[in-house]
């Protein structure tokens, strides 16, 4: 499988189409009625889909917010279906024929092994739509990425780190992905991910329990509040959390990373260890993806815990300071996404229009 690419579909088509992206003109202009032509822009995360309705004039026009989609997750008929549902909530009211560009940034994008499996992913989408996306609309499918990178730059070199309920790095060159450090999951990895840092809470709240005094700290505490765990008696309070922590989704630990972020910059010094360590994890990843000599590049943080303000984004910033280029906050993924939408009818559009 080539990947990442835009996979664009319409009924009857075979292989993947591809929608490449070429460098903005700065003197190009929408053709005459262009301004009446519609976009969608469309993030689908494992927590959400987002779609955003929008003219190419950057204006947004619908909005829709619907459960997670990503269909290594959740699945891919239920990630499809829960898209479909975004797309058509965003449309409302407004004429499908008006639509002329599509593109979804998906996570769990490299679920598919080939291009016939992301183009049979594309056509569930189309398919769970219904009449809100018109036969001839081509749905571009993009990785996560490439799509939160564009929410952080215009520019089509650099590097995007996304730190949410997992850790993934990627160098993009020409707005596609070229090499990508981490993203391999829970069990294999994801240090410094918002998974990584709640069940280093865990962690940390079970140690606390064991120690001579038993007494909990701040984040001990506020772990044990979080999960409905009674402190004391100190055997309770073990089996207690063990048991929130295995009898929830696997994936459940991440709800607890705001709780280290919180008590770091409240002055707790277990967790300010935690969220300098989840920087220098993440710093790491960073790192990896850059060539030796590598020009000044930007570099992108996306994600809730590399976006967020906080005592791991500081960090993580000040770690990333001595690398070539520029750090920069990733801004809304799915007006990205319109925006790379847009660019597919008008080259030249601007990054601000969708992104100021």
């Amino acid at each position: 499988m080539t990947t990442p690419e835009d996979l664009a579909t319409a009924p009857g088509t075979g292989p993947a189409a591809r929608t490449g992206a070429t460098a903005p003109d700065a003197g190009a202009r929408p053709a005459p009625g262009a301004g009446r032509r519609l976009v969608l822009g469309v993030d689908a995360g494992g927590t959400a889909v987002r779609a955003v309705l929008a003219d190419l004039t950057g204006r947004r026009l619908g909005e829709a917010r619907t459960g997670g989609g990503n269909p290594q997750a959740q699945g891919g008929p239920e990630a499809a279906a829960r898209i479909g549902e975004a797309i058509r909530a965003a449309l409302g009211d407004h004429d499908p024929d008006g639509l002329a560009a599509c593109v979804i940034g998906l996570a769990g994008y490299r679920r598919f092994a080939t291009d016939a499996a992301a183009v049979a992913f594309t056509e569930e989408c189309r398919t769970a739509a219904g009449p809100a996306v018109p036969g001839r609309l081509r749905l571009a499918l993009r990785p996560d990425a490439e799509v939160a990178f564009a929410a952080g730059t215009a520019a089509p070199d650099g590097v995007v780190l996304i730190a949410g309920t997992g850790a993934v790095a990627c160098r993009l060159q020409r707005r596609r992905v070229s090499t990508l450090r981490g993203g391999q999951g829970w069990l294999l990895g994801d240090e410094g991910s918002g998974f990584w840092l709640g069940r280093e809470a865990a962690r940390h709240t079970l140690d606390t329990l064991g120690s001579p005094s038993g007494a909990p700290d701040a984040l001990a505490t506020a772990v044990l509040a979080a999960l409905g765990v009674p402190a004391r008696p100190r055997a309770g309070a073990v089996a207690g959390l063990l048991r929130a922590v295995y009898d929830a989704p696997a994936s459940a630990p991440a709800a607890l990373a705001p709780l280290v972020s919180a008590a770091a910059a409240a002055g707790d010094e277990a967790a300010a260890r935690i969220a300098a360590r989840a920087a220098a994890h993440l710093a790491a990843l960073v790192e990896a993806t850059l060539p030796a000599g590598a020009p000044p590049e930007p570099i992108v943080l996306a994600g809730a815990v590399a976006a967020s303000p906080g005592p791991v984004r500081d960090a993580l910033t000040a770690a990333l300071a001595g690398l070539p280029g520029r750090v920069v906050v990733a801004g809304d993924n799915t007006m990205a996404a319109a925006w790379l939408a847009a660019r597919t009818l008008v080259p030249g559009t601007p990054h601000e229009a969708f992104l100021p």
